[in-house]
């Protein structure tokens, strides 16, 4: 329940609470700038909230580079970034060879030569 509960108020910072301050930037700058300098007619909070998704679609999305700069829902479940670093250590030689070999199968390489490369 308290995972769910971080999940959805993540998922609800992130498409609801965030558009909302920055359309109503978007406007205020909107209104308060161009309708003076360049002779823009004024526009809505709504109309601001679409021009600031459309720039994040057009640009790639401040609001995704946001979400992985302060954590994914991922994180909010809450897998810590350490579970890896530590199931490694914890991991036998032969677990290890196993790992790297599943992850070459998926397409990650390793840059880690093995003894047969560096013979040859």
């Amino acid at each position: 329940m308290k995972k769910t509960v971080k999940i959805l108020a993540t998922i609800l910072m992130f498409l609801v609470v965030i558009p909302m301050i920055a359309g109503y930037a978007t406007t205020a700058l909107w209104n308060n700038i161009l309708t003076f300098a360049c002779g823009f007619s004024s526009i809505g909070l709504w109309q601001g909230i679409g021009i600031f998704v459309l720039g994040q679609i057009l640009s790639g999305g401040f609001i995704l580079g946001c979400f992985f700069t302060i954590g994914s829902i991922h994180h909010a479940i809450g897998h810590s970034r350490g579970d890896l670093r530590h199931n490694w250590h914890n991991m036998t030689v032969d677990q290890r060879k196993e790992f790297i070999e599943r992850r070459a199968r998926f397409g990650f390489r390793h840059n880690h030569r093995s003894d047969e490369d560096a013979a040859e």
